[in-house]
């Protein structure tokens, strides 16, 4: 993947780096020498800029090739451009949707947990009293007509599409995600006619940009897919972008950044209409070996 360049090396954003070893740590066993590795990195990540490749091996206790190797596993050109991805890890990440919204726990820092649950109470009676139900009924047709579906999102919208993941499940209906970014761009750019995308985005940038990226690089693998795009997002302007298909709005009522939280509640309405729609697979099933008898 091609990054802004910087004084002639490719700048990485913060956290991108960290989140590539998780990703590898959660999908190795134990005893392979990549989880080793990435497990000692991640308890070094302080001290990786400071380390030549050599410094690194030793510490891993395995050759310089096999770092070598490891980094460019993980999506860099060498070590150096490894190291400049760890310098990011230095820096403190802010989501700001606009500039004028507030995460969950500096907000409670600030207001105290009782101003905070009574915020968090009025978004989501906000969010089922404005429920869009005739999106959620065709994304939930989407959801059982489409050969594939696949959701992604980054940072705290992984976890949604996740949990989307394992809701629908319950539907037998299969639903596809990777934390991987760069799994996650061969998806979508490869994604067929047979395929929905069912897209987590708070502001919208995910389809965009790049925004783990030092100067938020443009994104393509969307002008690209051949996929129906779903976006899930508080960004009304989306609407209109091209690459999407269609928006279901989570429109929540305050500044505060409760999109995590609303996220599930969301999916389970979603799984609350998919139930009502098709049933369980288990019932259906059960009725058909009535009618049999």
């Amino acid at each position: 993947m091609v990054i802004q360049e910087a004084e002639g090396r490719k700048v990485w954003t913060m956290y991108i780096l960290y989140q590539r070893l998780a990703t590898l740590i959660n999908g190795e066993d134990a005893d392979t020498t990549e989880y080793h590795i990435a497990s000692v990195m991640m308890e070094n990540m302080d001290h990786i800029v400071e380390n030549s490749i050599g410094e690194i091996a030793k510490l891993c206790n395995v050759s310089k090739s096999t770092i070598s190797k490891f980094v460019r596993g993980l999506g860099f050109e060498d070590y150096t451009d490894f190291k400049w991805a760890a310098m990011g890890e230095k820096k403190k990440e802010i989501y700001t949707k606009d500039g004028s919204t507030i995460n969950i726990t500096d907000f409670i820092c600030q207001n105290g947990v009782n101003t905070y649950m009574d915020v968090l109470a009025r978004d989501i009676r906000h969010l089922f009293e404005g429920a869009d139900f005739r999106k959620i009924d065709a994304l939930v047709r989407d959801i059982h007509e489409y050969k594939k579906v696949a959701a992604f999102g980054e940072v705290y919208s992984e976890t949604a599409a996740l949990n989307f993941q394992y809701k629908m499940s319950l539907y037998r209906k299969f639903v596809y995600t990777t934390i991987d970014d760069m799994k996650q761009t061969r998806y979508i750019e490869n994604a067929e006619e047979d395929t929905v995308l069912v897209i987590f985005s708070n502001s919208g940038r995910y389809i965009n940009v790049y925004s783990r990226l030092e100067g938020c690089p443009k994104k393509t693998c969307f002008d690209k897919t051949k996929a129906k795009v779903v976006l899930v997002t508080s960004n009304e302007k989306m609407r209109d972008d091209p690459r999407v298909d269609d928006c279901l709005i989570l429109d929540y009522s305050d500044k505060v950044q409760n999109h995590p939280i609303l996220y599930q509640l969301l999916i389970e309405q979603i799984a609350l209409r998919y139930q009502q729609i098709y049933g369980f697979p288990q019932e259906n099933t059960t009725e058909e070996t009535e009618i049999k008898r």
